[in-house]
């Protein structure tokens, strides 16, 4: 059996969309696929990035690129730790931009694991080499087709871990907030909330991620019980939500957020903010947790107030959302689905990919050499 060699490209920023490439390594259903993971590492950023552990890839490779180099040398180095046969996922510009760049023949696979015009631009930039599209929401899928071929995307699934829930009911709930600490993901309104829900009830509030510079200065009410745990890895994650009651989220722009749908497989609630993506699908009012219109600080107070009051109410809810998150995300059969698209992909016949300069400049060119782009670039920003 002829293996398919399938490349999937991550920029090492971890999340969700690291979470995503090492479930479908880690729940692998055709034998004839063989995963490999090129981490794309900016060094003027990260000198020195550590290599996650995924057992189940057969390769992992880290490439170090500068944003001070000549582009199409940058893509010439990336293009040669792959095979051209290769089926290639991208999750980002860099990838994009190399198999643009150089007109590559690899077949091309693009996720787009958001509800942001950022993935919907690489999408419509890069479309003429891209063989097809999974979309993780059918709200993204439905919105990507408005503007390009429909027969090329795609709505699946992606593949999350089983959490085991515990039926151990906490002397004190706790709410859960997972994410950077920044205002795109609603950080600024947690202490506010916090406020409306202690001044009624006793609550305790575990925050996950970091707290990024404008959000560093914003103080909690000091009567609120919060511990903030920083960064924690995936598996770390699913070992500990699980003793919590609620996850909450007043983000402004989301996909389908992995996070949300591993705490309701712990049987957290959620409380989010009502905005398109996958919580549509995932967050039902009054059966699976609910959905806050505007972000509106007193609605999220209430509503775990309410809770708290109705022991049967948020009993039912938790039960629903094991219910629905295992149905909806189960590891074996989404990763089956998306492999079958791999397979599909990879059989396409072969066609032209033109090469198209889509990112640089005139010192981005072939027959400029790399270390009189880097200097000039150097020298421009020591400049300013």
């Amino acid at each position: 059996m002829k293996k398919i060699k399938v490349y999937h490209f991550h920029n090492g920023s971890g999340g969700g969309v690291l979470s995503v490439i090492k479930n479908l390594l880690q729940y692998k259903q055709h034998d004839e696929i063989e995963n490999h993971i090129i981490y794309t590492i900016n060094k003027d950023l990260y000198s020195d990035y550590t290599i996650p552990v995924v057992t189940e890839a057969v390769s992992q490779q880290v490439f170090y690129y500068s944003a001070n180099w000549n582009f199409y040398y940058t893509c010439e180095k990336l293009s040669k730790l792959f095979p051209k046969d290769a089926v290639i996922i991208v999750h980002d510009w860099l990838e994009l931009g190399m198999v643009s760049n150089l007109g590559l023949k690899n077949k091309v696979i693009q996720f787009l694991h958001g509800d942001y015009q950022y993935y919907y631009d690489l999408a419509i930039k890069h479309s003429s080499i891209i063989d097809s599209y999974i979309c993780v929401s059918d709200s993204i899928s439905k919105k990507l087709k408005m503007n390009l071929n429909n027969e090329k995307i795609f709505y699946l699934r992606f593949p999350v871990k089983n959490v085991r829930p515990t039926n151990i009911s906490n002397d004190i709930s706790s709410i859960v907030f997972i994410g950077r600490g920044e205002i795109a993901k609603g950080y600024h309104l947690l202490p506010e909330i916090a406020k409306l829900i202690n001044q009624k009830l006793k609550v305790r509030w575990e925050i996950f991620g970091d707290i990024l510079d404008e959000c560093k200065n914003i103080e909690w009410p000091s009567f609120i019980d919060v511990k903030f745990h920083g960064n924690y890895n995936n598996e770390q994650l699913l070992d500990i939500i699980p003793n919590y009651d609620y996850f909450i989220s007043p983000s402004q722009a989301e996909g389908m957020p992995v996070s949300l749908i591993e705490s309701m497989k712990a049987g957290l609630i959620p409380i989010v903010n009502d905005i398109e993506g996958g919580i549509q699908e995932l967050v039902v009012n009054d059966h699976t947790g609910y959905k806050i219109e505007l972000n509106n600080i007193k609605i999220f107070a209430e509503k775990v107030i309410e809770l708290e009051s109705k022991p049967l109410l948020k009993s039912n809810l938790k039960s629903n959302c094991i219910s629905l998150s295992n149905d909806l995300f189960n590891p074996f059969t989404n990763t089956f689905e998306i492999e079958k698209k791999i397979i599909e992909v990879n059989n396409l016949n072969v066609t032209i990919k033109p090469s198209q300069r889509i990112y640089g400049s005139r010192l981005d060119q072939k027959w400029v050499p790399n270390f009189f782009t880097s200097i000039i670039r150097k020298y421009l920003l020591q400049k300013n």
